[in-house]
């Protein structure tokens, strides 16, 4: 084999190798860049994520940070996955919990371990999983 002829396939592997990086860089979007101050864990396959920019008061005067998520995947995975990553919570189906009101079109679990809570749940069948994640401090 010619060095002209390595040089080519050198070459001709290289541009197929950046080729192939390309197209799954098109094929696959990028998670969510995500800022959790919350300390709770994230789901890593995110497709949206925001920290709110300042702590609110729930009912009982508990000062609360809130991150808001989305994900493609389906809910069971991500239930899945929460109540893996948080095995020691209890949990609640969100239709019972009166934060997320009543409706039949909303399914989903809320897990709580002491005032933090991380709700997974989907409001109908062509949306987004959507993930909240609730970090509370004592109340003042």
């Amino acid at each position: 084999m010619s060095a002209i002829q390595c040089k080519y396939l050198i070459s001709r592997g290289l541009w197929l190798a950046t080729l192939g990086g390309l197209l799954a860089a098109i094929a696959l979007p990028a998670p969510a860049d995500v800022s959790n101050a919350t300390g709770l864990p994230v789901y890593p396959n995110l497709s949206s994520a925001h920290l709110e920019d300042r702590l609110r008061t729930d009912l009982l005067g508990h000062w609360c940070m809130h991150l808001s998520a989305t994900t493609a995947d389906s809910l069971e995975a991500v239930e899945n996955w929460y109540r893996r990553a948080m095995r020691s919570a209890s949990e609640t189906d969100v239709r019972r919990d009166g934060t997320y009101g009543v409706s039949d079109t909303l399914d989903g679990i809320k897990l709580s371990l002491s005032l933090d809570s991380v709700a997974v749940y989907k409001s109908s069948h062509g949306s987004p999983t959507s993930i909240d994640l609730t970090r509370c401090g004592p109340s003042l």
